[in-house]
């Protein structure tokens, strides 16, 4: 709820993993979903303000940002065989599939 997206490491015990964090969007208070790209390179967010967020996983940079919903954007999932589409889902009542 601090407009940050954590990591942790699950292989040497439960340990967040800092180098791996993901920030720049605004959540406000929502806990917004996120999704894996199915070929894990990529992380993709909602926020508060409808917007749908891209970071590369490896560097942590934000690469897009869209506008999709009018209002929060409040979860997301990419399809797991094509990586060119995400679902989101917003409190505007819509759900979309993006290209």
């Amino acid at each position: 709820m601090d407009d940050t997206i954590v990591t942790y490491d699950c292989k040497n015990g439960l340990k967040q993993n800092k180098s791996k964090t993901f920030s720049g969007h605004s959540n406000q208070g929502y806990g917004c979903g996120l999704s894996f790209s199915p070929d894990g390179q990529y992380i993709a967010s909602g926020d508060a303000e409808g917007k749908m967020w891209f970071w590369n996983f490896k560097t942590g940079k934000n690469f897009r940002t869209l506008k999709v919903h009018e209002g929060v954007c409040i979860d997301l999932d990419w399809h797991p065989l094509d990586s060119s589409k995400v679902a989101t889902c917003g409190w505007d009542g819509l759900v979309k599939l993006w290209d």
